[in-house]
């Protein structure tokens, strides 16, 4: 394979130097026959080339463009939605966590059992007092 790759690029080579040379675009150096005076083609064949390839590159580029659109447009929807799955769990979880029995049962102990807000009916109320007279 690698061998047929070389051959076409070889004779690829070939056929565009061949071309030019004939065109007149590329003048002949070092004894090689080739055209003396300024070709008439050269710079309009250049800015033709430039043209058609730019016309090229730009149309590659919106292709990506749009098929890097097409992606994130569903890539996202799967994003939100695998999100919301996720907080939706989470949330369960918290909810389910803190309206357990045993955390409801904490909570009622707390507040009971003085490590909660504290305060009485009396007036004179003595927190410290042990109830010993």
């Amino acid at each position: 394979m690698k061998a047929v790759g070389y051959v076409a690029c070889l004779l690829g080579g070939a056929v565009l130097c061949y071309l030019l040379l004939s065109l007149g675009v590329v003048d002949a150096v070092d004894g090689l026959p080739g055209t003396m005076q300024e070709p008439a083609i050269a710079m309009p064949t250049y800015l033709g080339f430039m043209s058609a390839m730019m016309t090229a590159v730009t149309a590659v580029l919106a292709a990506v463009a749009i098929g890097i659109g097409v992606v994130t447009f569903f890539t996202f929807g799967g994003i939100k939605a695998e999100a919301r799955k996720i907080a939706s769990e989470r949330v369960n979880e918290l909810v389910n966590e803190k309206l357990s029995d045993d955390a409801i049962k904490a909570r009622i102990d707390e507040i009971a059992f003085g490590q909660g807000p504290r305060g009485e009916l009396d007036e004179d109320f003595d927190p410290d007092d042990t109830g010993n007279r």
